[in-house]
């Protein structure tokens, strides 16, 4: 079910609640009403201030489905209840398998993730980015005479009009054909004057090169690169264990 019809603010919450859904209060009653249907190593994952965030987070994306129901006229359709009740089931699911093999035992594991980050490299390939200095100009001819003046050194890129610093940019093909085509032409390097105009939306502008930040790997110790490895590393590990749970699930409640 898609969720547009609401949101969950932060900036009206009533002194003492935990969330405002729509019109909805999620209150610490309702919170712990949950936290105590989880069993107990489900109550012991999402205790402290990570886990009690993760569980609120849960409560609002179940506000959020009841929320749209009751806008789309389902409010007492079954399959809303059953939506519910899958939310609960996903967070005591997490809890399950986060029992099972720990996230923080796989982070812990560099031997794993240095070898995953070798095999995985290009995944954390940053592309080289330029930023241009630039005037705008009122027509490409325009822009070619004044290309010609800084060329022959009869005029600066200050003295052409005010100058902007673009962000910086990675390169771009697709929707910026001739753009990146010249601003990224391997034979220009910073400080450089663009040897024809840019187009840039419905703007001509002439510039130079104001900066290049070469390609580069992001580095194994990074906080981004070292998330994304402990999670694909988790998710590799941990299908065995989840096929090992579901089916001690199934034999448990077969037998009931």
């Amino acid at each position: 079910m898609v969720m547009l019809g609401c949101e969950a603010r932060v900036d009206a919450v009533p002194e003492g609640a935990l969330a405002l859904v729509g019109d909805q209060v999620i209150e610490a009653e309702r919170l712990e009403a949950t936290h105590a249907q989880l069993d107990a190593f489900g109550q012991a994952r999402f205790r402290g201030p990570h886990g009690r965030r993760a569980l609120i987070d849960a409560l609002i994306g179940q506000t959020l489905l009841i929320l749209e129901a009751q806008d789309a006229g389902l409010a007492g359709d079954p399959r809303v209840e059953w939506a519910v009740f899958e939310e609960l089931a996903e967070l005591q699911r997490a809890a399950m398998l986060e029992r099972r093999l720990p996230r923080a035992e796989v982070a812990a594991d560099t031997e794993a993730l240095r070898a995953r980050y070798q095999r995985e490299r290009e995944r954390f390939a940053e592309p080289e980015r330029r930023r241009v200095r630039a005037v705008k100009v009122d027509s490409f001819d325009v822009g070619e005479q004044a290309i010609a003046r800084i060329a022959a050194g009869d005029q600066t890129l200050a003295e052409l009009g005010d100058v902007v610093r673009t962000p910086l940019m990675k390169r771009d093909d697709r929707e910026f054909p001739a753009y990146h085509r010249l601003v990224f032409d391997p034979s220009l390097h910073e400080g450089d004057l663009i040897p024809r105009p840019v187009l840039s939306g419905p703007v001509v502008l002439v510039g130079e090169i104001d900066e290049i930040q070469p390609a580069q790997i992001r580095p194994f110790e990074d906080p981004d690169v070292q998330e994304q490895l402990v999670a694909a590393e988790w998710a590799e590990r941990i299908l065995p264990i989840e096929a090992e749970l579901l089916a001690e699930l199934r034999e448990r409640f077969a037998s009931e």
